[in-house]
């Protein structure tokens, strides 16, 4: 019932050792010595100062090595979730995606690359390795959520006509892929079937890497487990498989925690194949040798908490009390609504957790709004809640008169200490886990409710949004919540941002690269590159890659030239900037600097021209 990784740290800090070793706080004792540590010290307890040691003591057996109670961790882990192998990682699923990337993938070896996928496997799958890209195009729906890969895109013939542009050889082997890498949840939900997907592409490929850092719990709800590669038989011809997970995400891992699972005794002794010795020896390329063992602990702790028949209850449990809340919000609110099918409400509630159809994003219904869809391709999460705010018709894709971008929304949520995962210009994603309550639930209803009510009676924006019209009093005096919502919207609206979005990721011609990932990183690493306005980015080819984060998606990858709708999108972010301080998405791979009239400069690092 209890890890033996977990019983033994317990026992070990409960002797209270003297320590000479890392870490150097020795059992938090140097903390006392200034007020910062003394806080610090009395926040998080002598028991997870004691906890916090080396791998100088023998008895915890090693995590690098994979020996003793970490090992076994890692072989009930691999039971639970019907893995040959697997392996914990502390540097979350950005070290767990590069493991993965370093044990298979080598300069020139072509990787059939999701452009859903996470920054981290732009970095490792090519930029690190000098693998080259096949980029597979993919979806955005009306509210700008991350859809499906283009299915039009994966039949043998078009994929093996897209190898043709990059390495025309390849394009003639059985197998031109030495890797795919696929975003096997968005951070939105959408959720593969890994049997379909393996269907397409699989027999071109010597390993799938499905990233499901937003996943992993999919094995436990009955609705849900037809779309894990780990639940699949199979044979010689197939690819060998590679699963990545965020523990931390849906999970029980503390944060950072995540996990490889391996799958792939069907391909052993072929060429192909990747050992074990060949595995760790990329593992311990990105793992420390200083782990935090209350951390590793979690891992261990997640591998016998979902192992047994409780915790099926347990997701059984929240399933239900999610589809509950969405009833009860389509009941009481006439502003928001979850993203779910039409009559959602008028469905029994035991019928909605027992069939995934009503999960299933099919061509033939549009609920979703993501128009490229194939039948059998992917469902929506029910662990996921997204709630639509008014501004778009989601169906036809037609902006509406009157508009509550998601941002307002989540700030204030924010103010009254309800944390959404993530909000979007007209939505915003709740992630539900065994750890919730109807209570946090029936709080979060009531916040909405409560926003409602503020809306329809217009309230002044101090009252709303104390915390914002402190900090930004100037900008936001005498407003009322109506009157920034619309202004907002009609900025989005004006702007068209939702096609913005969508074919962002839907260019044309995306395997004519000037460079690859790799050269051009080389290029700025040996300063060949120079700052330019964001005015002459187009044409220009990219040095480092540009993405607004959240979710953490390149929209423009290294190698490549910036487009015109690339700069067109990255004017509307740095707009809405400087029109609405205190609503700033995060923006990584641009620089930017604000001037006393307000007015922002956006550069780009590109390569030069010579």
């Amino acid at each position: 019932m209890v890890p033996g990784f977990l019983t033994d740290l317990v026992n070990f800090a409960e002797d209270h050792p003297v320590s000479f070793t890392t870490p150097g706080h020795h059992n938090g004792l140097y903390y006392e010595k200034h007020p910062a540590g003394v806080v610090f010290n009395r926040f998080f307890g002598k028991n997870l100062m004691f906890a916090d040691t080396s791998d100088t003591v023998p008895e915890l057996g090693d995590t690098m090595t994979h020996e003793g109670t970490p090992l076994t961790a890692e072989q009930k882990a691999a039971e639970t979730y019907h893995a040959d192998k697997v392996y914990f990682c502390t540097n979350g699923t950005t070290s767990a995606n590069s493991i993965c990337a370093s044990a298979l993938l080598t300069k020139d070896d072509l990787v059939l690359f999701d452009r859903n996928n996470h920054k981290s496997l732009y970095n490792s799958a090519l930029v690190m390795s000098g693998a080259k890209p096949v980029y597979i195009p993919t979806d955005r729906n009306a509210l700008g959520l991350i859809g499906e890969i283009d299915p039009n895109f994966l039949s043998e013939e078009k994929i093996r006509a897209e190898v043709a542009k990059v390495d025309p050889k390849k394009a003639k082997a059985k197998r031109p892929f030495r890797l795919a890498i696929i975003q096997s949840e968005t951070y939105d939900g959408l959720f593969y079937d890994a049997k379909w997907m393996i269907d397409k592409i699989g027999k071109l490929c010597d390993y799938i890497l499905f990233d499901c850092a937003w996943g992993g719990f999919e094995q436990f709800v009955p609705i849900m487990n037809h779309l894990s590669p780990l639940n699949l038989d199979l044979g010689p011809e197939d690819p060998g498989i590679l699963v990545t997970q965020s523990l931390h995400k849906q999970q029980a891992g503390m944060g950072q925690a995540s996990q490889i699972l391996k799958k792939d005794a069907h391909i052993k002794g072929q060429k192909r194949y990747v050992d074990h010795k060949h595995f760790n020896h990329a593992y311990l390329k990105f793992v420390t040798s200083s782990y935090s063992y209350p951390l590793y602990a979690s891992l261990t702790v997640n591998s016998y908490l979902t192992s047994g028949e409780g915790n099926k209850k347990w997701w059984d449990k929240i399933l239900r009390l999610g589809i509950e809340w969405r009833k009860e919000l389509i009941r009481k609110s006439k502003l928001f609504r979850p993203l779910v099918i039409d009559n959602f409400e008028n469905i029994s509630t035991d019928d909605l957790a027992t069939n995934e159809k009503y999960w299933d994003l099919e061509p033939n219904n549009l609920w979703h709004g993501f128009s490229k869809i194939a039948t059998g391709q992917a469902m929506i999460d029910p662990l996921k809640i997204t709630v639509v705010t008014p501004g778009i018709d989601v169906k036809s894709a037609k902006y509406e008169d009157i508009g509550i971008p998601g941002p307002v929304v989540a700030e204030f949520l924010m103010e009254k200490r309800i944390i959404r995962a993530k909000d979007d210009l007209y939505s915003l994603l709740f992630l539900l886990t065994p750890g919730d309550t109807k209570a946090e639930l029936d709080t979060l209803l009531n916040a909405f409710l409560e926003f409602e009510q503020y809306y329809n009676e217009d309230a002044p924006l101090e009252k709303v949004l104390p915390k914002l019209t402190k900090v930004y009093g100037d900008r936001y005096k005498g407003y009322t919540l109506k009157q920034l919502c619309q202004e907002m919207h009609n900025y989005y609206r004006g702007n068209k941002t939702f096609t913005l979005q969508q074919e962002l990721f839907a260019k044309p011609n995306m395997q004519n690269y000037p460079m690859t990932p790799e050269h051009a990183d080389y290029l700025f690493m040996k300063n060949e590159s120079e700052l330019v306005n964001l005015d002459d980015v187009k044409g220009r080819i990219a040095a480092e890659g540009a993405l607004p984060y959240p979710p953490g998606v390149f929209i423009v990858a290294p190698g490549e030239k910036w487009s015109d709708i690339d700069q067109k999108y990255f004017e509307v972010l740095v707009g809405a900037i400087e029109r609405f301080p205190g609503f700033v998405p995060e923006i990584q791979g641009v620089y930017w600097d604000q001037k006393a009239d307000g007015k922002i400069r956006v550069q780009a690092e590109v390569l030069k021209e010579n």
